[in-house]
């Protein structure tokens, strides 16, 4: 298979469709072909050009590690500035948290109020931090000692309230990471469950982002899973301390009248900020329930992507007064669009979701940014014939996903049936709880129970039942 990078890439080129299916499946590959800017770095090129011609070497050298941070993409030659080990990360991680709850509740106290929206994007930044150190003691790629990734993630877990170690890896592992991804015995896809069944239009996928994002249900759903729904099968040593530090905290707000401090520092950013991040990160990596009839292998290849934060340098031979605009706007861009994203939805290594499938063991996790830049010059090591692909900002890439979801085929009957009665089990079980409640007559049902498709939370968004996929390699992939 051929990689045509400098005029673009079709995976399917070679590919013979049945007649009877060739319509539909051709429209599916033809959401998958990639165009020339989406798989190589002249974007990131165009910008280290402008910065070496017009900064002395000292101030470009400085200028250039900032752009490679936020973007996530270096340019031809560069080196890392800095080189961050796993230890720092992990201090940054919960420090960088503690921080900024406290900064939070000083700038509540002090009347600096109008800085919390700020303080919200960083805290939730290091919720995501947190995750990624989850993630990586999921992996075993934290530290070499069991002990100690296991600590890390069970405190990780109880001041971000997420699952546990033990039950996100039996989803995480034992079904993501196989030949499962993005279908619908994903027990870790959310696309069905926060209701975006593929093959539906494009501004169908917006309107019920924006619906979930607007919604007060999708929060109080979301909280409930943190409280309750995620911790109830786990072992009471951590359901005692995730809820004792759930008392704690509320606790002391009310001891010390510090409630609208506590909402502010913590709730808001945490249980709401977090959650819309996590939204929009999760529906910008993942091409959720496309290509599911093509081969493991293919579909580990083509249902991933890196999220990139930069637009291309204005062109040099406009008149100057263009040229002026067009920086003005591309600096408006970078510092008020790229960086809050990279702050606030994508921090780490979280931006190359791509490379951390193909190679989900590797220990160089935190030079990501520079080993992918390396595959994609000299080779992906198992993938040779498959580029990386990536787009070069959130909206870009949650548009490529609404694109192919929307080109992919219909959820079978069987899937929509199993919907279906999971959403009346629902119904059933907040019925119940109504008819508990004293002087309540039984009525409508919320939103969040009586909508197919009803919001529930990320990581967690699907039951898990028995049987999941073994985990494969990616040289069994195929």
């Amino acid at each position: 298979m051929a990689i045509g990078t400098a005029t673009g890439w079709d995976p399917f080129v070679d590919a013979s469709p049945e007649p009877d299916d060739a319509g539909l499946r051709r429209r599916e590959e033809l959401a998958f072909v990639e165009p020339a800017r989406n798989l190589d770095s002249e974007v990131r090129e165009s910008v280290s050009r402008s910065i070496q011609s017009t900064f002395p070497r000292p101030v470009a050298i400085l200028l250039e590690a900032f752009v490679t941070w936020v973007s996530g993409c270096p340019h031809v030659g560069q080196r890392p500035l800095v080189r961050r080990s796993k230890l720092v990360y992990t201090v940054e991680a919960f420090g960088g948290f503690i921080l900024f709850v406290a900064l939070g509740a000083v700038a509540w106290r002090t009347g600096f109020w109008y800085l919390l929206p700020l303080i919200w994007l960083a805290l939730a930044g290091r919720g995501w931090a947190l995750f990624n150190i989850f993630h990586h003691a999921t992996h075993q790629t934290l530290f070499a000692s069991d002990r100690v990734n296991r600590t890390l993630a069970f405190w990780s877990s109880i001041i971000s309230f997420s699952s546990s170690l033990d039950s996100y890896r039996k989803e995480h592992i034992q079904s993501h990471h196989t030949r499962a991804i993005c279908t619908y015995d994903d027990l870790e896809a959310p696309f069905m469950p926060l209701g975006f069944p593929p093959g539906q239009p494009k501004s169908f996928y917006y309107r019920r982002l924006a619906w979930l994002i607007c919604t007060p249900w999708t929060y109080l759903s979301y909280t409930r899973y943190r409280l309750w729904d995620w911790q109830r099968n786990d072992p009471w040593l951590r359901k005692g301390t995730l809820w004792g530090f759930a008392a704690v905290l509320v606790g002391l707000a009310v001891g010390f009248h510090q409630v609208s401090t506590l909402l502010l520092a913590y709730v808001v950013p945490m249980f709401v900020i977090f959650n819309v991040t996590g939204l929009v990160g999760t529906f910008s990596e993942h091409h959720w329930g496309t290509l599911i009839e093509r081969p493991a292998r293919l579909r580990m290849v083509l249902l991933l992507q890196s999220r990139f934060l930069l637009d291309a340098a204005p062109d040099r031979d406009q008149p100057r007064l263009r040229r002026i605009g067009g920086w003005a706007l591309w600096t408006l861009r970078f510092l008020c669009y790229h960086l809050p994203v990279r702050v606030a939805v994508l921090p780490g290594d979280s931006m190359h979701h791509d490379h951390h499938h193909r190679h989900p063991r590797t220990e160089q996790w935190t030079l990501s940014t520079f080993e992918r830049f390396e595959h994609v010059q000299h080779g992906c090591p198992g993938f040779h014939d498959y580029p990386h692909s990536h787009a070069w900002s959130l909206g870009e890439a949650i548009d490529r996903v609404f694109t192919r979801m929307s080109a992919a085929a219909p959820p079978p009957a069987a899937v929509l049936a199993r919907r279906d009665a999971e959403a009346k089990a629902r119904q059933q079980r907040w019925q119940r709880l109504r008819n508990l409640a004293p002087g309540r007559r039984a009525g409508r049902l919320p939103p969040s129970t009586s909508v197919p498709g009803a919001p529930v939370p990320l990581h967690r968004t699907a039951t898990p039942r028995r049987g999941s996929p073994r985990p494969v390699l990616g040289s069994d992939l195929d």
